[in-house]
């Protein structure tokens, strides 16, 4: 025991400087795992992102195939109803309002697929 504590009296100051140096390196080889850590994450996020917008590409393409045949199975009238200004432009906000709510079920429809 005295042997220890005149070795600790004797390279106190050099035994603080190893310790620091020691803990620094502890912390940059920690650091260094975190980063490679968020790094893979990324590339993650990055991969899902990329299926989730070939998913979407695949369900808007299917839709306009979709309305496509039903335009052309739908025979076309004889007399286009007149509307006025006004009304036109309800009918505009009402159809961009439909548009909205499609696409959002579309993205709630992925989403729930791709993580369930």
């Amino acid at each position: 025991m005295e042997e220890w504590m005149f070795f600790l009296e004797r390279y106190n100051a050099i035994l603080a400087r190893a310790a620091v140096v020691l803990m620094g390196l502890i912390a940059i080889w920690l650091l260094a795992r975190v980063l490679r850590q968020i790094k893979r994450l990324n590339k993650s996020l990055g991969n899902i992102t990329e299926n989730i917008q070939a998913y979407f590409d695949v369900i808007l393409m299917e839709e306009e195939e979709e309305k496509g045949q039903e335009k052309e199975q739908e025979p076309e009238p004889l007399q286009a109803p007149v509307h006025t200004a006004q009304e036109g432009g309800q009918e505009a906000d009402a159809k961009q309002d439909f548009d909205k709510e499609e696409k959002e079920e579309i993205f709630n429809a992925v989403l729930q697929e791709y993580f369930s």
